[in-house]
């Protein structure tokens, strides 16, 4: 992947979604909350990195990504699913491990994108439960038991990459 994708934010998403518990936590507000899982990871950094993070930002992150993701990433995953544990031949397992290759280097091109919006940002103290709620509120799903797991483990593990 393109050394310009890279930088502290996909360092910083990385090892939280490779946290335990955070990606499934992770597809649970995807999938049942409608949440751009890039735009909390890049929300989640910027907290991290002392920036103040609301409803706005959250906003800004969503606005900023939908092009990419629409386009790009929620395509990808739409024919990587669609490919799981379909058999359209001996190659069909190597043509969806391709497919998720691209995905992840659309997520890479979201969340440099959404960096960049970042910079732009005053700093402020914001807790890690309260990012992780304003996305969930900005994608406006009703909360129910799992989706509130999720936003707890998440918080938890983001909050301990700060200690």
């Amino acid at each position: 992947m393109s050394e310009d994708m890279a930088g502290p934010h996909w360092d910083f998403a990385l090892k939280l979604y490779g946290g335990e518990g955070v990606s499934p936590a992770c597809l649970v507000l995807q999938d049942r909350a409608g949440i751009d899982v890039n735009v909390l990871l890049v929300a989640l950094y910027a907290a991290h990195i002392g920036k103040g993070v609301g409803a706005a930002e959250i906003a800004a992150l969503d606005v900023a990504g939908e092009p990419i993701r629409n386009g790009v990433v929620v395509p990808l995953r739409t024919v990587r699913r669609q490919m799981k544990g379909a058999d359209f031949g001996p190659a069909t397992e190597q043509a969806r491990n391709k497919v998720k290759v691209a995905e992840l280097a659309a997520e890479q091109l979201e969340q440099a994108a959404l960096a960049a919006v970042v910079t732009k940002w005053a700093n402020g103290a914001v807790s890690a439960e309260a990012v992780v709620a304003a996305a969930v509120a900005h994608y406006g799903r009703p909360e129910d038991d799992d989706i509130r797991s999720a936003m707890a483990l998440i918080a938890r593990a983001a909050k301990a990459m700060a200690a």
